[in-house]
């Protein structure tokens, strides 16, 4: 296998697991909550801390990544999350839960996310598209499958046990993987660079602008279609599975809009992929039956995907040169943001 394929393989690996540490707070909520008698709110603040920390992180880690090589970042962000979920196995105090998750966000996953997702797209520099496509989906794989298997530890073994495993798991897989992490040769970097040499502040502020308003947008369907479903009569399973289908639509749709966007142009396929999750969006107060909710969740998770990956791809596109993952970590900071303003 050609080497930029594994690195891209390896960036995927390593952006499915620290996807998967951002939700894994919906699943120790009741363990932790039951434990402590801390009130469900106070728990779940702890999500709050942790994705604007990795916003923020992946702005730090995105600059840091320009200056010095990728490994010794993604490294750092790999011992800091499997050190992190070992801390978490002795909490104590929502203190204590609130700091490490912000630590966690901060110079762990936000030491992955920007910067892998640069990474790959340099190594892959004719097909920039597919790479960030592959790449993002495995962090919604992520998103599923770490939480998922996290409860089903809880269950056997009790919270504190899941965090200790799971720290150990972190570590054993994710250092070594970016042990592998390598810079891509220059004359890839060489060519991101110059396709980015057209970019500039004015052009990444803008584009941050949009990839707020679209996440607010993108978000109202995700948070709210399994109450929609409930209100339409479906039992809570069906209503459920309304948002596994979106999620399951939402992988397919990050590697088919990666691809578009190689061929037909990032900032084309972002517009069209953001007026496409607009008017889905506005179609799902008058679906009237489960068979429509079905179809429209897998219509929008394939499409809302699209936007997430072509605006990445944007960033790279119109990144000043030089500032590659810098600008990939300021626009994905800015779609955190537009997906916390609409919870």
């Amino acid at each position: 296998m050609p080497y930029p394929w594994v690195m891209v393989g390896v960036c995927t690996a390593m952006v499915t697991m620290a996807f998967g540490a951002v939700g894994l707070v919906a699943v120790f909520l009741t363990p932790l909550a039951a434990e402590f008698a801390w009130p469900r709110a106070d728990v779940s603040a702890a999500y709050s801390f942790a994705t604007i920390a990795t916003g923020l992180g992946g702005i730090a880690m995105g600059h840091f990544a320009d200056r010095m090589p990728v490994r010794r970042v993604v490294l750092c962000g790999a011992l800091v999350i499997g050190t992190a979920l070992l801390f978490l196995s002795e909490l104590q105090t929502t203190h204590q839960l609130y700091v490490i998750h912000a630590l966690m966000g901060l110079v762990g996953i936000g030491a992955i996310l920007a910067p892998l997702n640069s990474l790959a797209s340099q190594w892959l520099t004719r097909n920039p598209g597919l790479a960030i496509g592959i790449v993002s989906a495995g962090g919604a794989a992520g998103q599923g499958l770490v939480p998922y298997f996290a409860r089903h530890l809880i269950l056997t073994e009790g919270w504190r046990h899941a965090y200790l495993i799971l720290g150990v798991l972190f570590l054993v897989i994710m250092v070594p993987l970016a042990l592998l992490v390598r810079d891509a040769p220059r004359p890839a970097a060489a060519r991101a660079a110059a396709s980015g040499a057209q970019g500039s502040k004015g052009l990444l502020a803008l584009l941050s602008l949009a990839a707020a308003l679209c996440c607010i947008c993108m978000a109202t369907p995700l948070v709210h279609v399994v109450t929609l479903g409930s209100d339409r009569g479906l039992a809570g399973g069906d209503a459920a599975g309304l948002l596994a289908v979106m999620m399951v639509a939402g992988m397919a749709g990050r590697v088919a809009f990666g691809r578009l966007s190689d061929r037909a142009g990032s900032l084309p396929t972002y517009i069209a992929a953001s007026a496409g999750q607009t008017l889905l969006a506005f179609l799902f107060p008058y679906a009237a039956n489960e068979a429509q909710l079905y179809a429209l969740s897998a219509l929008f998770g394939l499409v809302f995907s699209g936007a997430m990956t072509s605006f990445l791809l944007c960033a790279r596109e119109y990144a000043p040169a030089g500032s590659l993952g810098l600008s990939i970590g300021t626009v994905m900071f800015f779609a955190w943001v537009g997906m916390a303003l609409d919870a």
